[in-house]
Protein backbone atom coordinates (compact mmCIF):
# COMPACT_ATOMS: atom_id res chain seq x y z
CA UNK A 1 0.00 0.00 0.00
CA UNK A 2 1.12 3.94 -0.74
CA UNK A 3 1.83 6.19 1.85
CA UNK A 4 -0.63 8.70 0.20
CA UNK A 5 -3.25 5.77 0.38
CA UNK A 6 -2.45 4.96 3.70
CA UNK A 7 -2.70 8.60 4.80
CA UNK A 8 -5.91 9.26 3.55
CA UNK A 9 -6.99 6.20 4.72
CA UNK A 10 -5.87 6.40 8.40
CA UNK A 11 -7.31 10.71 8.30
CA UNK A 12 -10.91 9.79 7.67
CA UNK A 13 -10.89 6.77 9.88
CA UNK A 14 -9.50 8.71 12.65
CA UNK A 15 -11.25 11.42 12.38
CA UNK A 16 -14.28 9.60 12.10
CA UNK A 17 -13.70 7.67 15.14
CA UNK A 18 -12.95 10.99 17.13
CA UNK A 19 -16.20 12.30 16.14
CA UNK A 20 -17.82 8.64 17.12
CA UNK A 21 -15.91 8.80 20.47
CA UNK A 22 -17.86 12.52 21.17
CA UNK A 23 -21.13 12.12 19.28
CA UNK A 24 -21.60 8.77 22.01
CA UNK A 25 -20.23 9.82 25.19
CA UNK A 26 -20.36 13.96 25.49
CA UNK A 27 -22.84 15.32 23.09
CA UNK A 28 -26.24 13.52 24.06
CA UNK A 29 -27.53 17.14 23.77
CA UNK A 30 -26.74 17.58 20.24
CA UNK A 31 -29.82 15.40 20.04
CA UNK A 32 -32.04 18.07 20.67
CA UNK A 33 -31.27 20.25 18.59
CA UNK A 34 -30.68 20.45 14.85
CA UNK A 35 -28.94 23.83 15.19
CA UNK A 36 -26.52 22.13 17.89
CA UNK A 37 -26.13 19.33 15.79
CA UNK A 38 -24.98 21.31 12.96
CA UNK A 39 -22.73 23.23 15.23
CA UNK A 40 -21.11 20.55 16.89
CA UNK A 41 -20.42 19.15 13.13
CA UNK A 42 -18.99 21.38 11.29
CA UNK A 43 -15.49 21.52 14.26
CA UNK A 44 -14.40 17.51 12.56
CA UNK A 45 -14.82 19.21 9.11
CA UNK A 46 -12.61 22.03 9.93
CA UNK A 47 -10.26 19.54 11.65
CA UNK A 48 -9.80 17.57 8.73
CA UNK A 49 -9.01 21.04 6.52
CA UNK A 50 -6.62 22.60 9.24
CA UNK A 51 -4.66 18.80 9.69
CA UNK A 52 -4.09 19.17 5.33
CA UNK A 53 -2.76 21.97 5.73
CA UNK A 54 -0.50 21.08 8.80
CA UNK A 55 0.88 17.87 6.71
CA UNK A 56 1.69 19.93 3.82
CA UNK A 57 4.40 22.44 6.01
CA UNK A 58 5.22 18.92 7.94
CA UNK A 59 6.25 17.33 4.64
CA UNK A 60 8.25 20.41 3.62
CA UNK A 61 9.98 20.78 6.95
CA UNK A 62 10.72 17.02 7.04
CA UNK A 63 12.68 17.20 3.62
CA UNK A 64 14.55 20.04 4.69
CA UNK A 65 15.33 19.60 8.61
CA UNK A 66 18.82 18.01 9.14
CA UNK A 67 18.39 18.17 13.10
CA UNK A 68 15.96 15.80 14.96
CA UNK A 69 15.83 18.89 17.67
CA UNK A 70 14.05 20.87 14.79
CA UNK A 71 11.10 18.88 14.21
CA UNK A 72 9.82 19.19 18.31
CA UNK A 73 10.28 22.26 17.71
CA UNK A 74 8.27 22.88 14.42
CA UNK A 75 5.66 20.46 15.74
CA UNK A 76 4.86 23.40 18.61
CA UNK A 77 4.95 26.46 16.42
CA UNK A 78 3.02 25.00 13.76
CA UNK A 79 0.09 23.02 16.18
CA UNK A 80 0.22 26.66 17.82
CA UNK A 81 -0.71 28.59 15.05
CA UNK A 82 -3.46 26.18 13.47
CA UNK A 83 -4.99 25.96 16.92
CA UNK A 84 -5.84 29.47 16.54
CA UNK A 85 -6.72 29.10 12.82
CA UNK A 86 -8.83 26.35 13.81
CA UNK A 87 -10.66 28.37 16.42
CA UNK A 88 -11.10 31.47 14.81
CA UNK A 89 -12.74 29.89 12.01
CA UNK A 90 -14.60 27.64 13.65
CA UNK A 91 -16.23 30.82 15.63
CA UNK A 92 -16.59 32.84 12.76
CA UNK A 93 -18.82 29.86 11.31
CA UNK A 94 -20.61 29.16 13.70
CA UNK A 95 -21.94 32.62 14.75
CA UNK A 96 -23.89 32.14 12.24
CA UNK A 97 -26.02 29.01 13.59
CA UNK A 98 -26.61 31.12 17.58
CA UNK A 99 -29.73 32.66 18.10
CA UNK A 100 -27.70 35.63 19.46
CA UNK A 101 -25.11 35.52 17.38
CA UNK A 102 -23.25 39.10 17.63
CA UNK A 103 -23.70 38.82 21.30
CA UNK A 104 -22.35 35.03 21.94
CA UNK A 105 -19.66 35.66 19.21
CA UNK A 106 -18.05 38.37 21.41
CA UNK A 107 -18.76 36.15 24.35
CA UNK A 108 -16.31 33.35 22.65
CA UNK A 109 -13.59 35.77 21.48
CA UNK A 110 -12.69 36.61 25.65
CA UNK A 111 -9.67 35.23 27.06
CA UNK A 112 -11.27 32.48 29.01
CA UNK A 113 -13.36 31.27 26.13
CA UNK A 114 -10.45 30.85 23.94
CA UNK A 115 -7.68 29.41 26.50
CA UNK A 116 -10.35 26.85 27.13
CA UNK A 117 -11.08 25.82 23.65
CA UNK A 118 -7.99 26.74 22.01
CA UNK A 119 -6.02 24.51 25.03
CA UNK A 120 -8.80 21.21 23.09
CA UNK A 121 -8.01 22.11 19.42
CA UNK A 122 -3.74 22.33 20.87
CA UNK A 123 -4.08 19.12 22.52
CA UNK A 124 -6.31 17.61 19.43
CA UNK A 125 -3.74 18.75 16.87
CA UNK A 126 -0.16 17.80 19.09
CA UNK A 127 -1.92 14.46 19.76
CA UNK A 128 -2.38 14.47 15.51
CA UNK A 129 1.49 15.49 14.78
CA UNK A 130 2.87 12.79 16.86
CA UNK A 131 0.66 10.17 15.22
CA UNK A 132 1.87 11.71 11.86
CA UNK A 133 5.59 11.70 12.21
CA UNK A 134 5.47 8.52 14.32
CA UNK A 135 3.82 6.70 11.65
CA UNK A 136 6.14 8.18 9.28
CA UNK A 137 9.41 7.58 11.01
CA UNK A 138 7.88 4.00 11.22
CA UNK A 139 7.05 3.59 7.33
CA UNK A 140 10.37 5.50 6.41
CA UNK A 141 12.59 3.13 8.86
CA UNK A 142 11.02 -0.08 7.49
CA UNK A 143 11.66 1.28 3.88
CA UNK A 144 15.03 1.96 4.45
CA UNK A 145 15.16 -1.78 6.32
CA UNK A 146 14.17 -2.89 3.20
CA UNK A 147 16.58 -1.03 1.03
CA UNK A 148 19.50 -2.23 3.09
CA UNK A 149 18.57 -5.68 3.10
CA UNK A 150 18.16 -5.75 -0.63
CA UNK A 151 21.36 -3.69 -0.50
CA UNK A 152 23.02 -6.41 1.56
CA UNK A 153 21.35 -9.13 -0.44
CA UNK A 154 22.33 -7.52 -3.96
CA UNK A 155 26.00 -7.00 -2.16
CA UNK A 156 25.20 -11.08 -1.05
CA UNK A 157 25.17 -12.08 -4.82
CA UNK A 158 27.61 -10.48 -6.48
CA UNK A 159 30.13 -11.90 -3.70
CA UNK A 160 28.96 -15.09 -4.57
CA UNK A 161 29.24 -14.46 -8.84
CA UNK A 162 32.83 -13.08 -7.68
CA UNK A 163 33.68 -16.18 -6.07
CA UNK A 164 32.30 -18.43 -8.55
CA UNK A 165 33.83 -16.87 -11.47
CA UNK A 166 36.94 -17.69 -9.89
CA UNK A 167 36.89 -20.59 -9.92
CA UNK A 168 36.68 -21.13 -13.87
CA UNK A 169 40.38 -20.28 -14.30
CA UNK A 170 41.12 -21.98 -11.98
CA UNK A 171 39.78 -25.00 -13.10
CA UNK A 172 40.96 -24.10 -16.36
CA UNK A 173 44.85 -23.58 -15.35
CA UNK A 174 44.57 -27.43 -13.48
CA UNK A 175 42.71 -29.02 -15.88
CA UNK A 176 45.27 -27.55 -19.38
CA UNK A 177 48.30 -28.52 -17.03
CA UNK A 178 46.99 -32.01 -17.30
CA UNK A 179 45.99 -32.23 -20.55
CA UNK A 180 49.82 -30.97 -21.30
CA UNK A 181 50.99 -33.64 -19.35
CA UNK A 182 49.38 -36.20 -21.14
CA UNK A 183 49.97 -34.96 -24.73
CA UNK A 184 53.48 -36.17 -24.72
CA UNK A 185 52.16 -39.78 -23.15
CA UNK A 186 49.11 -40.66 -25.04
CA UNK A 187 47.85 -38.53 -27.38
CA UNK A 188 44.65 -40.39 -28.06
CA UNK A 189 43.54 -39.88 -24.36
CA UNK A 190 44.83 -36.00 -24.76
CA UNK A 191 42.41 -35.63 -27.39
CA UNK A 192 39.33 -37.66 -25.51
CA UNK A 193 40.42 -34.94 -22.26
CA UNK A 194 40.08 -32.15 -24.33
CA UNK A 195 36.58 -33.41 -25.49
CA UNK A 196 35.30 -34.00 -21.50
CA UNK A 197 36.96 -30.65 -20.96
CA UNK A 198 34.49 -28.99 -23.53
CA UNK A 199 31.70 -31.01 -21.71
CA UNK A 200 32.74 -29.36 -18.26
CA UNK A 201 32.94 -25.82 -19.46
CA UNK A 202 29.79 -26.33 -21.53
CA UNK A 203 28.10 -26.89 -18.00
CA UNK A 204 29.90 -23.89 -16.66
CA UNK A 205 28.51 -21.58 -19.85
CA UNK A 206 24.72 -23.25 -18.93
CA UNK A 207 25.11 -22.15 -15.23
CA UNK A 208 26.82 -19.23 -15.64
CA UNK A 209 23.97 -17.02 -13.97
CA UNK A 210 22.60 -19.69 -12.06
CA UNK A 211 23.47 -19.33 -8.29
CA UNK A 212 22.08 -22.77 -6.85
CA UNK A 213 21.52 -25.93 -8.91
CA UNK A 214 19.86 -29.11 -8.43
CA UNK A 215 22.58 -31.47 -6.74
CA UNK A 216 22.21 -33.85 -10.21
CA UNK A 217 23.87 -31.46 -12.12
CA UNK A 218 26.88 -30.79 -9.93
CA UNK A 219 27.23 -34.25 -10.39
CA UNK A 220 26.83 -34.63 -13.95
CA UNK A 221 29.80 -31.89 -13.99
CA UNK A 222 31.64 -33.74 -11.28
CA UNK A 223 31.54 -37.06 -14.17
CA UNK A 224 33.03 -35.10 -17.11
CA UNK A 225 36.06 -33.79 -14.50
CA UNK A 226 36.43 -37.60 -13.43
CA UNK A 227 36.90 -38.63 -16.98
CA UNK A 228 39.81 -35.82 -17.97
CA UNK A 229 41.21 -37.34 -15.02
CA UNK A 230 40.88 -40.96 -15.14
CA UNK A 231 42.33 -40.74 -18.91
CA UNK A 232 45.23 -39.07 -17.26
CA UNK A 233 46.10 -41.49 -14.30
CA UNK A 234 43.56 -44.81 -15.41
CA UNK A 235 44.27 -47.62 -13.01
CA UNK A 236 46.10 -44.90 -10.41
CA UNK A 237 42.60 -43.47 -9.92
CA UNK A 238 39.04 -44.93 -8.82
CA UNK A 239 36.03 -43.19 -7.84
CA UNK A 240 32.93 -44.45 -5.84
CA UNK A 241 29.49 -42.43 -5.60
CA UNK A 242 26.94 -43.50 -2.60
CA UNK A 243 24.68 -40.67 -3.60
CA UNK A 244 20.76 -40.64 -1.92
CA UNK A 245 18.40 -40.96 -5.53
CA UNK A 246 15.99 -38.95 -3.33
CA UNK A 247 18.91 -35.55 -2.87
CA UNK A 248 19.61 -35.08 -6.66
CA UNK A 249 16.87 -32.97 -7.01
CA UNK A 250 17.79 -30.57 -3.90
CA UNK A 251 19.57 -27.33 -4.53
CA UNK A 252 23.37 -26.35 -3.96
CA UNK A 253 25.53 -23.82 -4.96
CA UNK A 254 26.83 -24.26 -8.30
CA UNK A 255 30.42 -25.70 -8.63
CA UNK A 256 30.19 -26.62 -5.01
CA UNK A 257 31.72 -30.22 -5.64
CA UNK A 258 34.37 -29.59 -8.06
CA UNK A 259 36.77 -27.61 -6.13
CA UNK A 260 36.74 -30.59 -3.17
CA UNK A 261 37.07 -33.36 -6.05
CA UNK A 262 39.80 -31.21 -7.49
CA UNK A 263 41.72 -30.96 -3.86
CA UNK A 264 41.21 -35.17 -3.54
CA UNK A 265 43.04 -36.02 -6.75
CA UNK A 266 45.79 -33.09 -6.45
CA UNK A 267 46.76 -33.55 -2.92
CA UNK A 268 45.68 -37.84 -2.88
CA UNK A 269 47.77 -38.41 -5.79
CA UNK A 270 50.77 -37.30 -3.48
CA UNK A 271 50.31 -38.83 -0.26
CA UNK A 272 48.15 -42.10 -1.27
CA UNK A 273 49.01 -45.15 -2.05
CA UNK A 274 48.05 -46.33 -5.43
CA UNK A 275 45.05 -46.49 -6.67
CA UNK A 276 44.09 -43.17 -5.04
CA UNK A 277 40.27 -44.21 -4.14
CA UNK A 278 38.18 -41.38 -3.74
CA UNK A 279 34.32 -41.55 -2.74
CA UNK A 280 31.10 -38.63 -3.06
CA UNK A 281 28.48 -39.23 -0.82
CA UNK A 282 25.58 -37.28 -0.18
CA UNK A 283 23.04 -38.32 2.41
CA UNK A 284 20.15 -36.69 4.68
CA UNK A 285 20.55 -36.50 8.53
CA UNK A 286 18.37 -34.49 10.75
CA UNK A 287 20.35 -31.41 10.31
CA UNK A 288 19.49 -31.21 6.62
CA UNK A 289 21.86 -32.24 3.21
CA UNK A 290 25.50 -33.88 4.10
CA UNK A 291 27.93 -34.17 1.53
CA UNK A 292 31.53 -35.73 1.84
CA UNK A 293 34.29 -36.16 -0.08
CA UNK A 294 36.74 -38.78 1.18
CA UNK A 295 40.11 -39.72 -0.25
CA UNK A 296 43.20 -42.18 0.83
CA UNK A 297 46.11 -39.98 1.86
CA UNK A 298 47.43 -37.31 4.06
CA UNK A 299 46.50 -34.32 4.43
CA UNK A 300 48.44 -31.83 3.67
CA UNK A 301 49.44 -28.76 5.86
CA UNK A 302 50.41 -25.43 4.37
CA UNK A 303 53.58 -24.56 5.85
CA UNK A 304 54.71 -20.99 6.39
CA UNK A 305 57.10 -20.21 3.40
CA UNK A 306 56.26 -23.39 1.88
CA UNK A 307 55.56 -23.37 -2.08
CA UNK A 308 52.50 -25.65 -3.69
CA UNK A 309 51.97 -26.05 -6.86
CA UNK A 310 48.53 -24.19 -7.72
CA UNK A 311 46.59 -20.87 -7.23
CA UNK A 312 45.16 -21.86 -3.99
CA UNK A 313 41.30 -20.94 -4.29
CA UNK A 314 39.73 -24.16 -3.87
CA UNK A 315 38.85 -24.50 -0.18
CA UNK A 316 39.03 -20.80 0.78
CA UNK A 317 36.59 -20.20 -2.22
CA UNK A 318 34.42 -22.59 -0.85
CA UNK A 319 34.32 -21.73 2.77
CA UNK A 320 33.67 -17.98 1.41
CA UNK A 321 30.72 -18.86 -1.09
CA UNK A 322 29.34 -21.36 1.81
CA UNK A 323 29.13 -18.74 4.19
CA UNK A 324 27.73 -16.25 1.95
CA UNK A 325 25.33 -18.22 0.91
CA UNK A 326 24.37 -20.35 4.34
CA UNK A 327 25.55 -17.72 6.83
CA UNK A 328 25.33 -20.08 10.36
CA UNK A 329 23.39 -22.74 8.66
CA UNK A 330 25.72 -24.89 7.51
CA UNK A 331 28.86 -27.02 8.84
CA UNK A 332 32.19 -27.23 6.78
CA UNK A 333 34.91 -29.69 8.41
CA UNK A 334 38.29 -31.12 7.67
CA UNK A 335 38.79 -34.77 8.88
CA UNK A 336 42.28 -36.05 8.64
CA UNK A 337 42.71 -39.27 9.65
CA UNK A 338 46.68 -41.60 9.02
CA UNK A 339 45.48 -43.09 6.08
CA UNK A 340 42.06 -40.82 4.43
CA UNK A 341 41.28 -37.39 4.43
CA UNK A 342 37.80 -36.51 4.41
CA UNK A 343 36.14 -33.38 3.82
CA UNK A 344 32.14 -32.91 5.35
CA UNK A 345 29.86 -30.10 4.45
CA UNK A 346 26.44 -29.81 6.13
CA UNK A 347 24.10 -27.50 4.88
CA UNK A 348 20.58 -26.94 6.84
CA UNK A 349 17.54 -28.20 5.29
CA UNK A 350 15.54 -25.06 5.41
CA UNK A 351 17.95 -24.13 2.52
CA UNK A 352 17.50 -27.44 0.16
CA UNK A 353 14.96 -26.38 -2.00
CA UNK A 354 16.08 -23.37 -3.23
Amino acid sequence: MGKKKLFWILQVSGWLAYYSFHTIFFSERMFFSGKDWMLYTITFPLGIMITLGMRHIYRRVYKRTERLIWLPVSVVVTSIIFTMVWYFVDVYISHFFWQNGSLELRARLEPFYMIKYNYLFMVILMAWSGLYFGIKYALDWQAEKSKALKAQSMAHKAQMKMLRYQLNPHFLFNSLNSIQVLVDENKDHAKEMIGELSEFLRYSLLHKEATFVNLSNELEAIQHYFSIEKKRFEEKLEIDYAVDDNLRHVQVLTFLLHPLIENAVKYGMRTSPMPLKIRLSASKTGYGLLIEVCNTGKWIERKDGEEHKGTGTGLCNVRERLENAYGEDHRFEIIKHDDKTCIRIEIKEDYLNG
